[in-house]
Order: C-alpha cells, then structure tokens, then sequence
C-alpha cells in the first residue's frame, strides 16, 4: 500500500513540475510574441517619425507628394514611398508610384551632384533608373524616382528566376548587362553592382540599375584616378589626385541578409591629398610622347593604354632611388616620406573583385563584370551570398579559391561558362558587357544543359 501511495506521489510531483515547465514555456513563448509585437510597433513608429521630420525639413515634399512607408536604406540614404497628393482620391493601382531617396546630411555635396549627374545624363533608358524631380532645402535633399516593385533576393525565393525556366534568367542577366554596358559608354563604373540595386518588377518584366552613390569615372591617364564625377573632357582635367579610401558601416540594405555583408564608402578626395610627382616624371608624361586618346575611346582601351604606361612610371621612378632592390626604404631618397598609395574600395563585401580587395589604384569597369558573375554564380550554386568572408584578407582568399561545388541541375552549360568568365579574377580578362551580351548562354535560344 505504502508502495502504491510512494508511486502516486511520484507522479503528482512529475505533474507539478510538468505544469510548471509548460507555464514556462507558454510565458517565455507570450514574451517573446509580445517583443516581435513591440518591435514590429517600435520600427513602425519610429518610421512615422522619420518620415514627419523628412516632411518638416522639406515642405516643398509635403506639398507634392504622399510619403507612406520606408521601402530600403542604406549607408547613405534611405528611400521612401511616395505618390502624388493630387491622385490621392484614385485607387491604388490607378496611382503613379515613386521611390523617394532621402540622401544623409553628411554625404559630400561632391557625391550628391555626381550622382544626380550620373541620373540625368545617363539614367532613363536601357534599364538604368533616372530622375523626375529633385528638391532640396538646406542640408536636406532628395531624388524623386520612377518605382517598381521588388522582391528581396535570398536563398527561399531562387524560384524567384527559375519559374519561367531558364528563359526568366537568361532576361535578367542579358537586362544586367544591357545596363552595365550603357553605364560604362559613359565612361562610369558603377562600383555597386548586387541584386538590391538590380530592381526587377517579374509581372510587368522592368528592370531597373539603381543607387550611383558609388560610382566613379573610369581614370583616363594614370596621374589621373577614378574621381566620383562623370567624364567630362579630357582638356578640361585637373591636377593629379588619388582616390582616397575609408570603411563606414551603418544600417545594412533591405535584403543584405548576411551580418558581415556591408558597404564600403569611398571618400572624396581633397587638396591635401594628392600626390607630389617628380619634376621629371611630370615632363616625360607631358611632353611630345604623350598618347593622346580620342574622347569615345573604349573604357578597355583606356585601361589598357594605363595599365602599360604606369608599369614604365614604376621603373623609372624605381630606378632613380638609391635603395631600389634593397630589402629597405631610404629616408634621404624620399621613400619614408612618400605619400601613402590609395586605391577605390568602395562596394558591397562579396560582389568586390580581387583587384578592389588587393588594393589595386588602376580599376576599370571590370568591377562590375565581377559583380554580375557574382550574382549569376549565385543563382547557379543556390547560395546567397556567395561569398560570406567578414575582412577582406578573407574574401580575397574566398574569392582566389573559390571552388563551384554543387551546380544547381537544369541549367545550360553556357550559363556555367558565362559565370566563368565574369569570375576571372585577372581584371583584364574579364569580358566587357558588351563581349557578355554576345555569349552563347544569352544568344542561344536552345542550349545543351546539365
């Protein structure tokens, strides 16, 4: 009996403890439903707010528009939805929708105007995005631009491009790069290629290159670098300067899911900056042996007349010092005191090729090409992001031995080739946009697959 009794205690004590563990688990699991709820609340109140100050600061914007909910943001601007007043009566699908980009007050007036230069003489046409309408009010600024809507790229929605077969990425990457290679007539590297700022509206079959917050021009002699303008003549250049580089981190892009994906800004360069050249150096490079380059020369061309006229400038000016091929630096030749080398780092961590990670001062529009092999490469491997290294020794590592591992079955073997190429870590190898809109993955109707 004393037994029986023993045993039913037990198992009210194992019912108590299980009530309690249950209580537990229901308490932690409302907490947790209540934070989501307060979060969900929070982020909602605090764009209510940003988008009443936007309004307070630029009244002109209230006048206009109808600014309704925060779409994206990234490290220098964030970008809300709008309408206009006047449609507020129409139904929603009857309404002309716009991307409102609120650029930070801190961003370099240089930047600004490059940028909205970039939308105005390039944007419009050929899948890259322009602009209606900019207003300003002292230090607050911004663009207003066409809107499409957008689906977030992650490793889910990849039947996000393989629905419609392969035809579906062969019209996405052939629109990339129809893109890029207008962009890159114009002389400008985009230095920002990745799907967030490859909008693609799949009902209406739209896309759209947005975000030239990073762009730069391509260099056209090698005393002088990628400046953020667009190319003006090259008569009207100015005094040598090199890039300067720095590492800003702030609120990630809607869909970088990735913790260690973030955007490294390029600062301006200023007068303090720029480099002393040798008396002369600055004769052979200005005198009657000049190359003089017609003004709608090729961009790889451009780079490739660069390219070998700064191999000479390093060995002569190698030569000239007392400790060249010495394991030392003189102080009397002027090494110790030389200016330190800088080179354009600026993009997303994962889409920035060997060249911009190594440090590299003579990039091209090669940077891009990268880019798009790295978003092609992504939809063939069904992994996003493709490559996930925090620093960038370790991307540089990543992308050096990067194996293909998996391929995604289905797809044709072109579009593996394809992604090959755009993958070639020596810039100079990579295809331009022009020579990847004519490879066989996007001019073969009918291609063998895998």
């Amino acid at each position: 009996m004393s037994r029986i009794r023993g045993i039913e205690t037990k198992i009210k004590v194992q019912k108590d403890v299980f009530q309690i563990q249950q209580g537990f688990k229901n308490g932690y699991a409302n907490a947790i439903r209540k934070k989501s709820d307060d979060d969900s609340f929070d982020k909602d109140d605090v764009e209510k707010h940003q988008i009443d100050e936007l309004l307070h600061k630029l009244p002109a914007l209230d006048e206009i528009f109808e600014v309704h909910r925060k779409i994206g943001e990234g490290t220098f601007s964030s970008v809300y939805l709008g309408s206009l007043r006047r449609h507020s009566t129409l139904p929603a699908a009857d309404r002309r929708w716009f991307a409102i980009k609120h650029l930070v007050p801190t961003a370099h007036p240089a930047r600004i105007e490059h940028e909205l230069r970039c939308l105005q003489d390039i944007g419009g046409k050929h899948n890259v995005i322009g602009v209606d309408l900019c207003l300003r009010h002292l230090d607050t600024i911004v663009f207003i631009m066409p809107y499409i809507p957008h689906r977030k790229f992650s490793t889910r929605q990849y039947s996000y491009f393989r629905l419609n077969s392969i035809k579906e990425l062969r019209r996405y990457m052939r629109a990339l790069l129809e893109a890029l290679r207008h962009v890159h007539s114009f002389g400008i590297i985009h230095r920002d290629v990745k799907p967030s700022n490859f909008l693609y509206d799949r009902e209406n079959k739209r896309y759209l290159l947005v975000d030239f917050g990073l762009a730069q021009r391509v260099c056209v002699s090698p005393d002088e670098p990628a400046a953020p303008r667009p190319a003006p003549d090259p008569a009207q250049d100015s005094a040598p300067t090199l890039a300067h580089s720095n590492k800003r981190t702030r609120d990630q892009l809607e869909d970088d899911s990735s913790p260690g994906a973030k955007r490294v800004a390029l600062d301006l360069t200023v007068e303090s900056k720029r480099v002393n050249v040798s008396t002369d150096l600055s004769k052979k490079l200005t005198g009657p042996s000049k190359v003089q380059l017609p003004k709608a020369v090729a961009v790889k061309e451009l780079c490739e007349v660069r390219v070998v006229r700064v191999a000479c400038c390093v060995q002569r000016e190698a030569a000239t010092c007392a400790c060249a091929g010495v394991g030392g630096v003189c102080a009397g030749g002027g090494c110790a005191t030389r200016a330190v080398a800088r080179a354009p780092r600026a993009g997303t961590q994962g889409f920035r090729p060997p060249e911009v990670l190594l440090k590299w001062p003579r990039q091209s529009a090669a940077v891009d090409l990268w880019a798009a092999g790295v978003v092609l490469a992504t939809v063939l491997l069904n992994r996003y992001p493709l490559f996930r290294a925090a620093d960038d020794v370790s991307a540089l590592a990543e992308a050096s031995s990067f194996e293909a591992g998996k391929w995604v079955a289905g797809f044709p073997d072109s579009a593996f080739a394809l992604a090959a190429h755009l993958l070639e870590p020596a810039p100079a190898q990579r295809p331009s946009a022009a020579a990847a809109l004519r490879h066989a993955f996007l001019a073969d109707p009918a291609p063998h697959t895998t």
